[in-house]
């Protein structure tokens, strides 16, 4: 076609076309999320949830960690934690296979590590049983981090002096406008919010204690940031918000919300 200056280029794409996309996506997305379901549900068949873990926990300020397949991150991870400013001690919960990896981190490290190796992959409600272990040991609070972030020396000092007891914060932390998990904005630093990501976050130890926060349908269990805050807010009235503490991702198409996206949205609704 000509337009008034020559030559018409733009390309229309077809409003069938959209929709067959749309369509396509959606149905790519409800079968990543069916199948992760099946996966979590035969991952903990004959998982016993009130099963205690093995641990030293110390008296530094604990630092509590999962690790799967960003194994050649985690001597970065340790250096990081072991660079801050108060002292900190780590408590790993490994899930992969090569452990002699994960102990020769942790060996190497220049602070405190202790690790659980489990014998099942049970995703990242491993930390949940470490931070019961952590309560026990008599800490009000505990940290949690994920394998894929960076950050400075000050922040983990950062997430412990904006703490109050009965709430947990964190940097990833978001205010839902409606029941749908993909409509939400950010949350403000100090302010409000609906969901705390566990990757970067400060809880008070107490709900850890609970045998309900391990009460987590099967299905849903790898969602379990979701499920924390839920427990959390309507069983013990935490309060959530935004912490100011600072991390920033290391993207590397490991994340988890590649197949846990939809499943995020059931558990929400």
């Amino acid at each position: 076609m000509m337009g008034p200056d020559g030559p018409d280029v733009s390309v229309s794409i077809p409003t069938t076309m959209n929709t067959k996309y749309r369509v396509r996506r959606a149905l790519d997305s409800r079968f990543t999320a069916a199948w992760a379901q099946l996966r979590s549900q035969r991952n903990l068949a004959g998982w016993r949830r009130n099963q205690r873990t093995s641990v030293h926990v110390g008296r530094k300020f604990p630092v509590v960690l999962c690790t799967w397949k960003r194994l050649d991150r985690l001597p970065h991870t340790l250096q990081q934690l072991a660079a801050q400013e108060i002292a900190v001690q780590v408590l790993i919960w490994n899930n992969s296979p090569e452990r002699g990896k994960v102990d020769a981190a942790a060996a190497s490290a220049a602070l405190p590590v202790a690790v659980h190796h489990s014998s099942r992959n049970i995703g990242g409600f491993g930390r949940f049983y470490i931070a019961r272990e952590v309560a026990e040991a008599g800490h009000p609070s505990v940290v949690f981090i994920d394998d894929d972030q960076d950050f400075g020396p000050a922040t983990i000092g950062e997430l412990a002096g904006s703490h109050r007891p009965r709430s947990l914060s964190g940097w990833w932390a978001f205010r839902f406008l409606r029941d749908n998990y993909g409509e939400r904005v950010p949350a403000s630093p100090g302010e409000t919010a609906h969901y705390v990501g566990t990757g970067g976050m400060i809880s008070d130890t107490a709900v850890f204690r609970s045998p309900h926060l391990f009460d987590c349908p099967r299905r849903f269990w790898f969602v379990e940031d979701l499920w924390l805050c839920c427990v959390a807010q309507q069983r013990f009235g935490y309060d959530l918000r935004k912490s100011p503490a600072q991390f920033r991702f290391a993207d590397d198409g490991h994340d988890l919300h590649l197949s846990l996206g939809q499943t995020k949205w059931t558990v929400l609704r």
